[in-house]
């Protein structure tokens, strides 16, 4: 019996689903890994505040001294493992880690579907697939990924999600094969169907993580560079409008000024990639080289599916190779981009094997299929051993991060904490105590938080005032304990210029193995403060070393002759103050200032202000007990990009209720 194409697809894909989720099955069913390095625990953080909050996702006050819930995390994957978690009762890392294993598992056939029916050459998309899902591009090119594996044929791919914990990653390499897929076939066949299908795989590579957007504009350009040329306009014009909707529908969760908060923070995470003159050489040299393997490849009649992968992998090879050998940075973080030039050098060389083999007798064929089988089940076998020793299981119980976890919870109550080093990505997961830093720094909006940081780890140029200015900066931001690795401690980042600066200075409150808690004394354990107006900081400062403002700022926190402000927190956007005032008084709320943040002075309407720390100031205009009710709503731009997504929303169901009308086959 002849199997139709259908059936041969399917065969096909799911060959390659049951051999990723043979070396892989691991990793579906593990609770908390033993690299606590990575910074998974910063997903199940999120995931378990969507699960425990849904209905409470406009502000987020455990990370960087508060930022808007938006500025957490691309929310796709927390959302569906909160999802999962909430559907089936099994824990959050556990569902985290079996919902991003389903996404690892799923890259090569997406892959193979993806290449499969646009080159119609069904058997060497599958060979590309295999190759992808079995071999190592990028640690047979990179040394540094080659030791970092530990051997050039091991799993870079594998180590991304089994070590790194890149569940985010992984989801946007699922579903970029789908959106551009559809695409194609929306400018193929001009159908409702696909254009729905487009945005909705659109919107979930850019909803999943960072890197998506870069994926899904540079594959876009591949593929509107090898359709038809006649249709060109109309297929910019198509694409453009699909682009365009998908964005309005998801802007809520992706506002313009987060966008320009990413922009601008990854460009200084993880190494210096700010624009240079070197930067726009590299894009010139890229666009240049783009051109010419188009030119090439159209004069040289090659198949519009080989030019398609041909330049998406010169793309992606240029991102990371440029960046290692070159030290040109076209994007943020390059080398981030190895997965990427993986799947695409594995289908550009399987589709260009056509070229040489089609003229070859089909006995050749057959032997050098055979051969690929063997080594593919040898490399299968070598996969298996590798994810068992990188794929382990961890009491959690037994580390650090929980323990120091455990012991700082039953201390503190709602007290801001100085998480430092990998032990800050899981420790939202166990507790609510809200921390001076966490999460994912490309998404802190506050520069003046990034500036105490950064000068608390390295102390750079304080000198002997080293401890006296991190406490400065502590106490500016209403810190009242912080952890310190020393240096025996099994800590993985050793993130402190000088573990010993707080020796002697600060109270031990907790020492295990080498890993301590200093108490920061202060005078209210409360992050709302009266202070004199006149000494609100009103300049950002330069560095961490600019404390003039800062020291007159925490000298009147410290100041027993001003009155107390108790704050309570009300739910995840909203909390109280009661103190009392007199005039020429302001309220100092230690927490980072956001359009949105609206204050009430008993019942009546007040401005919120920014101070120069980034933090809120409210002026009441009131004398003797005032009562100040805060609360966040996202503010102008929250409102402005929900309207546009209803309205997107709408011109989505009207535009399809037409064309259904008019082809209702």
């Amino acid at each position: 019996m002849r199997l139709n194409r259908l059936q041969v697809l399917s065969f096909y894909a799911l060959t390659l689903l049951g051999l990723n989720v043979y070396v892989a099955h691991r990793i579906l069913t593990l609770e908390y890994s033993a690299h606590l390095e990575s910074n998974e625990g910063t997903f199940m953080s999120i995931a378990r505040g969507m699960a425990a909050h849904p209905a409470d996702l406009t502000w987020w006050p455990l990370w960087n001294a508060g930022i808007p819930f938006e500025n957490t995390y691309l929310p796709l994957l927390p959302a569906i493992v909160a999802l999962f978690s909430r559907l089936t009762g099994c824990s959050i890392p556990l569902c985290f880690h079996a919902v991003s294993g389903i996404f690892y598992c799923l890259q090569p056939v997406t892959l193979f579907f993806f290449a499969a029916i646009v080159s119609r050459r069904v058997g060497y998309s599958f060979i590309g697939s295999l190759l992808y899902s079995l071999t190592s591009p990028a640690a047979l090119i990179f040394r540094a990924v080659r030791w970092d594996a530990g051997g050039a044929w091991n799993a870079r791919r594998l180590q991304v999600i089994g070590y790194y914990g890149e569940g985010p990653h992984m989801t946007t390499l699922a579903l970029l094969p789908l959106a551009v897929l559809f695409l194609h076939l929306a400018l193929k066949h001009r159908k409702l169907r696909y254009y729905l299908l487009t945005g909705a795989m659109m919107a979930g590579v850019v909803l999943s993580n960072a890197f998506g957007t870069v994926d899904l504009l540079i594959l876009t350009v591949c593929l509107l560079a090898t359709v038809h040329f006649d249709h060109a306009i109309r297929n910019l014009l198509t694409t453009a409008a699909i682009g365009a909707t998908t964005y309005l529908i998801i802007s809520p969760a992706l506002t313009p000024s987060l966008l320009r908060t990413i922009q601008e923070g990854s460009r200084t995470v993880g190494g210096d990639f700010t624009f240079t003159a070197r930067t726009a050489l590299g894009f010139l040299l890229v666009g240049a080289g783009f051109v010419f393997v188009w030119w090439v490849t159209r004069r040289l009649k090659a198949p519009d599916h080989l030019r398609l992968f041909l330049l998406f992998a010169f793309v992606m090879c240029a991102i990371p190779m440029l960046g290692v050998w070159c030290q040109v940075y076209l994007f943020p973080q390059p080398t981030r981009y190895e997965v990427e030039m993986e799947m695409a050098l594995s289908m550009a060389v399987a589709l260009a094997a056509p070229v040489i083999l089609d003229r070859v007798s089909r006995p050749v064929r057959m032997a050098l299929l055979a051969c690929l089988l063997i080594l593919a089940t040898r490399q299968t076998i070598h996969y298996i051993r590798y994810a068992r020793k990188l794929i382990l299981p961890v009491d959690i119980t037994t580390t650090i991060p929980y323990k120091m976890a455990m012991f700082l919870q039953s201390r503190f109550h709602t007290e801001r904490i100085f998480v430092t080093g990998s032990s800050s990505y899981l420790f939202n997961y166990f507790t609510d105590l809200p921390q001076l830093h966490g999460g994912h720094d490309p998404n802190d909006p506050n520069y003046a938080h990034k500036v105490a940081v950064f000068t608390i780890y390295s102390g750079m140029n304080t000198g002997s005032k080293d401890a006296e200015i991190s406490i400065l900066w502590l106490k500016a931001f209403g810190v009242q304990a912080i952890t310190v690795p020393g240096p025996t401690s099994i800590e993985y980042f050793q993130v402190f210029a000088n573990r010993h600066k707080f020796d002697g200075v600060l109270p031990v409150l907790w020492n295990y193995q080498d890993t301590k808690i200093y108490a920061v004394p202060t005078r209210a354990s409360s992050l709302a403060h009266v202070v004199p107006a006149n000494v609100v900081v009103k300049d950002e400062p330069v560095n961490g070393l600019d404390v003039g403002q800062l020291s007159t700022y925490v000298a009147a926190l410290e100041n027993p002759s001003l009155p107390l402000a108790n704050m309570e927190w009300q739910d995840r956007h909203s909390f109280g103050v009661q103190t009392n005032l007199k005039p020429g008084q302001a309220i100092s709320i230690q927490e980072t200032y956001a359009d949105g943040w609206h204050a009430q002075v008993n019942g009546k309407p007040t401005p919120v202000s920014r101070d120069g720390l980034g933090l809120m100031v409210v002026r009441p205009n009131c004398a003797g007990a005032c009562r100040v009710e805060m609360s966040y709503d996202g503010g102008a731009e929250r409102k402005a990009c929900l309207i546009a997504s209803v309205l997107a929303l709408i011109f989505v169901g009207a535009y399809s209720y037409f064309e259904l009308r008019r082809q209702p086959h």
